[in-house]
């Protein structure tokens, strides 16, 4: 960070009255001279270094010094008191001397001292350590006992410097809590975060033997940062002359104060990014939607989101969903409070096509429940078919901040998309095990679900009773009145068998007229004649002129595996179809 000679230029030439006189010289001449340096110094602009004994003097100690130096302008002997400081300039490539003489003895010394903490600050190659050296700076030159810089970040108040003349006065900077009317005065504190810093500052200033407390509000093209603080035991402190220099050197704290500022958010959104990176190749690796909403509840923890829920939309309404955070350990009336706070009936809510942000009223003393949160941030999870679910994040102490509400929308569409994901490949896997036309299972998706019924049937030394149907007359009912029809009956036939068995059993259609079922613990004998005839009777086949041939095994006991069950009772279906239809075969 070297000095610019814009940086000197101007500094000086808001010097009141124009006492200062100052020019820059390398090792062989003057290379910037301000206008009155000839008159009041006897040097201009191009003059040989070596000419002038004053600046060879200068260059050649390679250090620090004042002194009293009288030149003749006009007849008349000028006097001033001269300051050379060695420095560095960043536009440049070589070693320089600053001379400058000031009229007014005091301030030419604290003008010396200025530059000499520029210099330092300007050497520093981390933000941190330049602010820690200008608090400590502020010390010498304002005649203080206590520096400080607090900066506000997400309404909330941070100690980013300090420095004291002793242990005792830092551990109170430290210890000093700028925060604790921070919601009271949030409004105020998000237009003016100076001015909102101020009044915790005074309120809380109550140190014994301390007079004068000085604010200068830290600007950066107009955006207040924070504010800088000093405080001093001498009530004669802080005259016209610190005003000057805080205007000269604020803003300088300013540029530091925006540096480390970005550089804090660009550490934090490189840091959310590669969680955001690390949190979506999980959530495209889970299988189902609860396990999603799960997963991405725990990594908006891990996001700094403290607290909240998904809203989900269903066919009947909204619901929440996977609660995370504190959310999660307390179950104490939150959501219908939320919800009051909203004015908002789950069954008729419209949602949020954008990102909304909602300032909620704390609970009245006394009442029943009370909550600690102070905003609610609603992000729409959206996904191809549309926006299906809400990602609702409620805030503990701190304000979102608005440079990461980016990452929390990158977060919703990863999250959208592994929602999308998962629902595709469910309508994937669905087609690929579903009849299209009954909805039913098809012999595919039947053929997976019996095996694993096979293997549980075993383990718990059950058995279960294998139905194949066949369609009497089926080929008669779409030749006389249409395969619309055929397809209606086939539907409807579907239904009534599954309306009438327990959930747990298993019904298919294996394909064109077939149907199968598989009645699950249940083994041959009076209970499983009459749940057969049940489904029988409720098919619905009188409708549609048709009736229905059944062929009945059990596993295990007659047939160990599906192609032999499969076999024996397609066996026996076409024994009664052959012996005059309509009719139940299980021997």
């Amino acid at each position: 960070m070297g000095l610019r000679l814009t940086e000197l230029e101007e500094i000086f030439s808001q010097w009141p009255n124009n006492k200062v006189y100052w020019l820059v010289a390398n090792k062989t001449s003057v290379i910037y001279a301000s206008p009155d340096a000839e008159r009041k110094l006897g040097i201009q602009f191009g003059q040989q270094v070596m000419e002038h004994p004053l600046m060879r003097k200068a260059l050649n100690s390679k250090r620090n010094f004042t002194e009293e130096y009288q030149t003749w302008h006009h007849d008349q002997l000028v006097s001033t008191k001269v300051v050379a400081v060695s420095l560095e300039v960043e536009d440049t490539d070589d070693s320089y001397v600053l001379l400058y003489g000031v009229d007014n003895a005091p301030l030419a010394e604290q003008t010396g001292e200025i530059t000499t903490l520029i210099q330092k600050i300007n050497g520093q190659t981390n933000v941190e350590a330049a602010l820690q050296i200008f608090v400590q700076g502020c010390l010498k030159l304002f005649g203080c006992q206590m520096a400080a810089i607090w900066v506000v970040r997400s309404e909330k108040y941070y100690l980013l410097a300090k420095s004291g003349e002793n242990l005792q006065d830092e551990r109170f900077l430290h210890e000093m809590d700028v925060n604790d009317v921070m919601y009271s005065q949030s409004n105020e504190l998000s237009d003016q975060p100076a001015e909102g810093l101020l009044s915790v500052l005074y309120n809380q200033f109550d140190s014994p033997g301390f007079k004068h407390f000085l604010s200068f509000p830290l600007r950066h093209f107009g955006e207040e940062l924070g504010i800088l603080g000093l405080f001093t035991t001498d009530s004669r402190a802080f005259d016209g002359s610190t005003t000057l220099w805080l205007n000269q050197l604020g803003p300088l704290a300013a540029s530091l104060v925006h540096e480390y500022e970005m550089r804090e958010v660009a550490l934090e959104r490189e840091k959310d990014l590669n969680l955001l990176l690390w949190g979506t190749e999980i959530l495209v690796q889970v299988e189902s939607e609860t396990q999603l909403l799960e997963e991405a509840g725990e990594m908006a923890m891990v996001l700094s989101l403290e607290a909240g829920f998904f809203f989900m939309r269903q066919a009947d309404g909204w619901e929440v969903r996977s609660p995370f955070g504190r959310l999660k350990q307390n179950d104490s009336g939150w959501e219908r409070w939320i919800f009051d706070q909203m004015q908002l009936d789950p069954g008729n809510y419209a949602g949020h096509k954008e990102t909304y942000i909602h300032l909620l009223t704390p609970s009245c003393v006394g009442s029943e429940v009370s909550f600690p949160w102070q905003k609610l941030i609603i992000q729409p999870v959206e996904t191809n078919s549309g926006i299906i679910g809400e990602l609702w994040l409620l805030d503990f102490i701190d304000t979102i901040q608005g440079s990461r509400k980016e990452i929390f929308a990158a977060f919703a569409r990863s999250l959208g998309v592994a929602l999308e994901t998962i629902r595709q490949r469910y309508k994937l896997e669905q087609m690929a095990t579903t009849d299209p036309l009954t909805g039913i299972l098809n012999r595919q998706g039947f053929i997976q679900r019996f095996r694993a019924e096979m293997a549980s049937a075993l383990r718990r030394g059950s058995t279960c009773l294998f139905l194949l149907f066949d369609l009497d007359e089926f080929k008669r009912l779409n030749d006389i009145h249409g395969h619309p029809t055929g397809d209606r009956a086939l539907c409807a036939i579907a239904g009534n068998i599954q309306a009438c068995i327990r959930e747990y059993d298993i019904l298919a259609r294996s394909g064109g007229d077939e149907f199968i079922l598989v009645l699950v613990d249940m083994q041959k004998g009076p209970e499983a004649n009459r749940m057969i005839n049940r489904v029988k009777e409720r098919m619905g086949l009188k409708e549609f002129e048709l009736g229905v041939s059944i062929g009945v095994a059990e596993y295990p006991t007659e047939a160990d595996n599906y192609e032999r069950l499969y076999h024996l009772a397609d066996q026996r279906l076409y024994t009664g179809k052959h012996s005059g239809k309509n009719k139940v075969i299980s021997e």
